[in-house]
């Protein structure tokens, strides 16, 4: 009778009281969003999700043993088998993929259907990073057009749901990275730094505020308890333009361990480069620029005490282009000697609260210098074939960001469902200064006579600055199991706009079933974009005057036209989208995962500057207005398999279309002419196709330490104006396009061991169908080279080798 009672009393206990499991990394960190399943004889699995401290809790209904499996993308997976049921407090840690590691058999997470996740993400982690062989692998940016709704202009920019690049939130360890003058993509980091890469298209949460294109997130590595060296890229690349030819060294070196075993650890990730450009079109003594960078990330953090982690980084970068801008249209005395030169120092400080609550705070600082010059002081001359002479414009500034954030996550509320709050505020201050100097600009005819002569008189040197801030909450309310439902309210105020912005989001997920076969997803959202400063500058940037010349080139046919760009901040709104979505995942027969995506964007208010003189005005005053709308929808389908040891295949299929009513962007020096019209953006590619993935080779003799890997893109050519020799458009806006770009790469890679090392050697052979592929095309119609592209991709061989792990 005492010994039933005894059992009773046990029973009642562990069915009453609950289990607490904490989930963090090897260096402490909490892992929000790891996927728990718990497994116990005679009952249904449970499913459970951690929250923003990393934490979960569940009631045993069984005195007994249990089986405990904990998983996130990105991170191996842990089993915990015969869990004892009477503990009240389990305490896991997840350890991330790296890139060298011990030949142990450790099984990674494989990416499944999230049914708590809201937004439209896409995940690459260490697998995809060191796996897919993405062209000139020197720069982790060309691996983001392989996640479906990215595309990558001519210039190397990223374009997120059909936008700007300056309207897409670029981060690195939660900082915001862009050019805080131009807004670009600028700041690079060695790809073998990287630990993770997260891209969001739509649904995204309030607390990515100022942005309405979407948001490009990198993670990158942190030290453990073992000290790890890696090499990467000893051996140059060569393509075959013109006959085989020299094409890159790209060297890169990462280095981590612990500063103090259990409690303090740091990584270094270093890369050099040196590129041969070579441009085939250009005469054989000045065909090349030979150009020079490098970046440092030195990162370190120190657990204060197991409740309070500061970590701190310092993110350099160095660029030198003798001949900056070569083209086939552009030669070497056309170019500009630029050097660049952008660091950003950060800290960041988390503290978890014995109540589940979680407190992150970060400052970080970024500062540019930019400086390019021209060759000599010839005249620039501007003919319907190429440029002539030394470029007009010498030009240096300096740009600064700092930013300071600040995230409070609260424990979960329960009230019809569990309530996951977190609120926050960030603070920006952006300035720059610019001292640029112009010399005239000819624009001459076919027959070489002079058609129009601008000259810019000379300015002093400017400066702008602009304050920010924005709060936001947000709640992730799980009603029941399989429904998450979403809702934020954000704020936003800058000092150059000064009008309040609110912006409420809210996105559903409903996934049926306990086992999550299908997942459904909707949101809707107001995104506000952040204040551009590159149209601002327009604004300082003196006068235009032009002098039209009769057909001789001698003759004046007019006097000095005069061109000047003006802004009015109090008059200006800030850029908007309202941005709406549906999409399905269901994982189909043979752990098969698809999915299909709509987006609807609709931009308003955008930045555009008009000619106040009247739509066939060749010159006269432009006032910086709200008048460009930008529309752009896309369907997207993609399917991923992974087999046993990781092994993935890719495949995605993007319809979209971006279009805008202000497709003539006008700028105070050498601009497009003529009456603004609609057409589409100059990234707009209505067809997609992207498929990466890497297999055993099929060999069984060398299957074991032999892959296969490969890259395939097909996308609509981009669209480009044609002009006359005066630069005023002819015909529609983006009425011509690029030949269709097609580009299969696939490639090899051994691994072997050597003197205790395992290291793999890696062949690519890009593009190896030799589609031509243009980057260059002549669009003024005045030419007879009008039409002719050029620059065109040919074959190249690229070779890898890195360190996979040591015995």
């Amino acid at each position: 009778m005492a010994a039933g009672l005894l059992y009773f009393v046990s029973f009642a206990a562990v069915a009453q009281t609950p289990v607490v499991v904490t989930v963090s990394d090897e260096n402490g960190l909490a892992v929000s969003g790891a996927q728990l399943t718990l497994s116990q004889a005679g009952r249904r699995d449970i499913e459970l999700q951690t929250d923003y401290a990393g934490r979960c809790s569940y009631s045993l209904h069984r005195n007994a043993s249990y089986q405990l499996r904990v998983e996130k993308p990105g991170f191996y997976q842990v089993l915990k088998s015969d869990v004892d049921a009477h503990l009240v407090e389990v305490a896991v840690v997840l350890v991330h993929v790296q890139v060298i590691q011990q030949e142990v058999h450790v099984a990674a997470s494989t990416v499944g259907i999230d049914p708590e996740q809201t937004s439209l993400k896409s995940t690459m982690n260490t697998s995809e990073i060191v796996n897919i062989p993405y062209p000139t692998s020197r720069d982790i940016r060309n691996l983001l057009p392989f996640n479906p709704g990215i595309v990558q202009d001519a210039s190397g920019q990223i374009h997120v749901a059909g936008s700007e690049t300056y309207a897409t939130l670029d981060l690195l360890d939660g900082f915001d990275i862009r050019s805080p003058l131009s807004g670009q993509l600028a700041m690079r980091v060695s790809a073998d730094a990287v630990r993770s890469i997260d891209t969001e298209t739509t649904r995204y949460p309030v607390q990515f505020g100022k942005t309405t294109g979407g948001v490009v997130a990198f993670y990158t590595g942190m030290g453990d308890n073992k000290f790890r060296f890696n090499a990467t890229d000893f051996l140059p690349s060569f393509h075959d333009v013109n006959g085989i030819r020299f094409d890159k060294f790209v060297p890169r070196f990462t280095f981590s361990g612990p500063l103090i075993r259990n409690r303090a650890w740091f990584f270094d990730g270093l890369e050099t480069e040196y590129d041969n450009i070579y441009i085939q079109e250009l005469p054989a003594d000045a065909d090349t620029n030979h150009l020079i960078r490098g970046s440092n990330l030195v990162k370190a953090q120190v657990n204060l005490t197991s409740a309070n982690i500061l970590s701190s980084g310092l993110l350099f970068n160095d660029y030198h282009s003798p001949y900056d801008g070569i083209s086939s249209l552009t030669p070497q005395q056309s170019t500009t000697k630029r050097d660049t030169v952008a660091w950003l120092p950060y800290l960041r400080d988390q503290h978890s609260f014995s109540s589940g609550m979680l407190l992150d705070t970060g400052f970080g600082y970024v500062r540019f210098r930019d400086g390019y010059e021209p060759h000599g002081d010839e005249p620039y001359k501007l003919t319907p074939e190429l440029s002539q002479g030394s470029y007009f414009e010498s030009e240096v500034s300096h740009s600064h960001r700092e930013e300071g954030t600040a995230t409070l996550y609260l424990p979960p509320r329960y009230w019809l469902g569990r309530h996951d709050v977190k609120t926050g505020v960030d603070i920006d201050h952006v300035d720059f200064d610019v001292d640029v100097s112009r010399a005239p600009v000819s624009y001459l005819r076919e027959d070489g006579t002079l058609l129009r002569r601008s000259v810019f008189p000379s300015q002093a040197p400017f400066t702008r600055h602009n304050f920010e801030t924005g709060a936001f909450i947000q709640d992730r309310w799980l009603a029941r199991q399989g429904v998450m439902i979403e809702p934020g309210l954000r704020f936003d105020w800058d000092e150059i706009i000064r009008r309040p912005l609110f912006s409420p989001r809210l996105a559903v997920v409903y996934a049926p079933g306990s086992e999550v076969k299908t997942k459904l997803s909707a949101g809707v959202g107001l995104y506000y974009e952040h204040t551009q400063l590159e149209y601002l500058t327009r604004a300082l940037a003196g006068v235009r005057s032009d002098t039209y010349y009769a057909p001789d080139g001698m003759t004046p046919i007019s006097g000095p036209m005069e061109t000047v760009f003006d802004e009015n901040n109090g008059s200006l709104h800030q850029t908007r989208a309202v941005n709406w979505s549906v999409g399905v995942e269901r994982e189909l027969p043979g752990r098969i995962y698809a999915g299909a995506n709509f987006i609807e964007k609709r931009i308003s208010d955008g930045f555009v500057y008009a000619n106040q003189s009247g739509l066939g005005a060749l010159s006269g005053a432009y006032l910086l207005t709200n008048q460009r709308s930008d529309h752009y929808d896309s369907v997207e389908f993609d399917a991923r398999h992974t087999f046993a040891n990781g092994y993935t295949l890719f495949a995605a299929y993007t319809r979209s279309s971006a279009h805008t009513n202000a497709a003539l962007d006008y700028v105070p020096t050498v601009s497009l002419l003529g009456p603004q019209q609609s057409g589409p953006l100059a990234w707009d590619a209505p067809n997609q196709l992207i498929s990466w993935g890497w297999l055993p080779f099929l060999l069984p003799k060398f299957k074991k330490s032999w892959d296969f890997v490969y890259t395939l893109q097909w996308q609509s050519g981009f669209p480009f104006d044609a002009v006359d020799a005066n630069r005023q458009v002819v015909g529609a806006a983006g009425s011509y396009r690029f030949p269709d770009f097609v580009s299969f790469s696939p490639g090899l890679e051994w691994r072997f061991h050597f003197r205790g090392a395992y290291i793999g050697l890696r062949g690519v052979l890009e593009n190896a169908t030799d589609s031509r592929n243009p980057g260059v095309v002549n669009n003024v119609i005045d030419s007879p080279a009008f039409g002719t592209f050029s620059e065109f991709q040919g074959r190249a061989v690229t070779a890898r080798l890195r360190l996979i792990g040591a015995k």
